[in-house]
């Protein structure tokens, strides 16, 4: 591990186009057998889009109403998959799994081929499905009122702009914490853009119709945020708990957004003055944390289990 750590300290916040392949290539060794005792149901269409597909994994023994974590992939928007490699991202899955909670990994659509909000429509449609299927036997029997959404990178983004559609009052309203959600996980989250960087300009204009702030400034993560509804339930954080997870060396545009969204959410958050649970994890970049859930590094896992149980009521102490 510590020959992964230098590594990482030697590119500190520098991460480019292709460098995902570098740090999973380096994660892959680490990661042990596939647990033979989590059952994973593969491909489960959650939608009508060919990428609206996940994967299900199941925690041993027969106990009901567990809790449920969605995990969504990040890719910058265009690209990523549940199924990266075989063990990435199943050292998700397995992973928590193992500590007892019903895992669902799931895909999304990309661009080019989705606009805005499309994307957040995929969010819905993936808590519509856990709500009507998560309880049954085949999936674990788990509890429709403990799941928590968890993204990384432009995944979290996309729940963000699923949780907070309401801060856009062109979109059909619905009600946000419906399908019930205990929290949110938003872990390396860009709740903002840097369009100087050209890829990022690229994919933006795709996605938004327009590269110009003016367009998706206010549909993006955190701007949605700031234009809900003084009585949005999503501002009260004894209803829907945030975890803003970041690293050491973060990319600047992730860190920024992530300061924004902090500040965005203490502005508005109920009681007033809350503050999100905010955590940063040395020794890690922007991918590396994500990929470290599962290996003996357990800097990010547990954080996320604590904040995971005190959203569901129950100890989740780390057992692996």
């Amino acid at each position: 591990m510590e020959a992964v750590f230098s590594r990482i300290a030697q590119e500190t916040t520098n991460f480019a186009l292709g460098d995902e392949d570098i740090w999973r290539e380096l994660y892959e060794p680490l990661y042990p057998d596939p647990p033979s005792n989590i059952a994973v149901i593969r491909d489960e269409r959650y939608g009508p889009a060919e990428r609206n597909r996940l994967d299900v994994f199941v925690p041993p023994g027969d106990e009901a109403s567990r809790p449920v974590l969605l995990f969504v992939h990040g890719g910058g928007f265009f690209s990523g998959d549940k199924l990266w490699t075989e063990k990435v991202y199943s050292n998700i899955g397995w992973f928590f799994a193992q500590n007892g909670i019903i895992t669902v990994v799931a895909n999304h659509q990309l661009v080019p081929h989705v606009q805005y909000p499309g994307g957040a429509d995929d969010m819905q449609l993936v808590r519509e499905w856990i709500y009507s299927n998560i309880a049954l036997d085949k999936y674990g029997r788990g509890s429709t009122d403990k799941v928590i959404l968890f993204g990384h990178s432009s995944g979290g983004a996309h729940i963000a702009m699923n949780l907070y559609a309401a801060g856009d009052t062109a979109r059909v309203y619905k009600e946000p914490l419906f399908p019930p959600v205990a929290g949110a996980i938003y872990l390396d989250v860009p709740f903002w853009f840097d369009t100087r960087k050209p890829l990022r300009q690229k994919t933006i204009r795709s996605y938004y119709g327009s590269d110009s702030e003016l367009i998706w400034g206010p549909k993006s993560p955190v701007g949605l945020f700031q234009r809900l509804p003084d009585n949005s339930p999503v501002l009260d954080s004894q209803k829907l708990p945030i975890y803003i997870g970041t690293v050491e060396w973060e990319v600047p545009e992730t860190a920024d957004g992530a300061v924004m969204f902090f500040n965005a959410y203490r502005a508005r958050s109920k009681p007033s003055g809350t503050l999100p649970f905010f955590h940063v994890v040395k020794k890690h970049n922007h991918l590396s944390n994500v990929l470290s859930i599962g290996t003996k590094d357990n800097s990010q896992s547990r954080p996320l289990l604590e904040f995971i149980g005190s959203c569901v009521g129950r100890d989740l102490s780390l057992k692996l």
